[in-house]
């Protein structure tokens, strides 16, 4: 019977191989250590839903601001969200869930929702002025009344007293915002997709005094002539009654204004309160 020849000698693997082909392997290692940390970054990243510490909560559109030395309300398609601070945010207790309207003279917060108009000093108890109040927008006006935009008037609103006599809305549809000029009942602004409109004889003639979409307007309560405009572009102001405008510093596309204490302050669709000293410089926005 023949002999089995012997088995050859296992050899140990060769790794004398050329070091450029070594090199290109631990690249590859370290690309997909880079990859896989990245992909991590990017879920946590979307599972965050990219949302800025301190923006506004929810995907609602923002509609209105209202600011008092307590805090911020802002109205939104879907409700009102309120916060101490500007930066942390809660739903407001007993709002309905439905196109919201707040504005404020300062000291004093408004809410119009579900056709009942409510007012606010704390932001924690909101308290009923008038039922069955129909309307999209609101602003307060002189001692204690609070106008309403409905449709082609303007209904004025005065808790515990014989109702006001409704003034004539500007020609002008899509209504975006209001406000009453100084302490005169007869003069207010009104802004629209299509731009500003002015009146001073109580609605019987209106002018429109800005072509820019007005999505926000504000009368400086200090002195009646100066006005703040929130359009696309961000925030316009004229010193002489709106009849000459000049762009500030903030350059976003703003959706309400508001003043309180000296302060003004501005929301944005990035959903961001900003705040200014003068209105027109150093804006600044509320993050965490």
């Amino acid at each position: 019977m023949a002999a089995t020849p012997p088995e050859a000698p296992l050899k140990a693997p060769d790794n004398s191989g050329p070091p450029t082909r070594r090199r290109h392997r631990g690249i590859q290692f370290v690309g997909v250590g880079v990859g896989v940390l990245f992909l991590g970054a990017l879920v946590l990243a979307l599972l965050s839903n990219g949302r800025v510490q301190g923006s506004i909560p929810g995907s609602d559109s923002i509609l209105s601001l209202a600011a008092i030395h307590q805090g911020f309300l802002v109205g939104t398609a879907g409700g009102v969200l309120q916060s101490p601070d500007g930066k942390t945010w809660l739903a407001a207790t007993n709002i309905p869930r439905e196109p919201v309207a707040v504005a404020s003279d300062g000291t004093t917060s408004y809410v119009l929702a579900g056709g009942t108009l409510k007012s606010t000093r704390d932001l924690r108890s909101f308290g009923t002025l008038a039922t069955g109040v129909t309307g999209t927008v609101i602003a307060p006006g002189p001692d204690g009344t609070v106008y309403v935009a409905a449709g082609r008037s303007v209904d004025r609103v005065a808790s515990g007293r014989a109702p006001l006599a409704p003034l004539p809305g500007p020609p002008a549809p899509g209504v975006f915002s209001m406000a009453v000029v100084g302490d005169r009942p007869g003069s207010v602004l009104v802004g629209a997709i299509g731009g500003l409109w002015r009146t001073d004889d109580g609605g019987r003639s209106w002018q429109r005094i800005l072509g820019t979409p007005s999505q926000a307007v504000l009368v400086d309560p200090a002195n009646p002539q100066r006005i703040l405009l929130g359009t696309p572009g961000g925030v316009l102001v004229s010193e002489n009654g709106g009849l000459q405008w000049h762009q500030t510093e903030l350059r976003k596309d703003v959706h309400g204004l508001s003043q309180a204490g000296g302060r003004f302050f501005a929301v944005t669709t990035e959903r961001l309160v900003y705040g200014s000293n003068d209105g027109t410089s150093g804006w600044t926005a509320f993050t965490g």
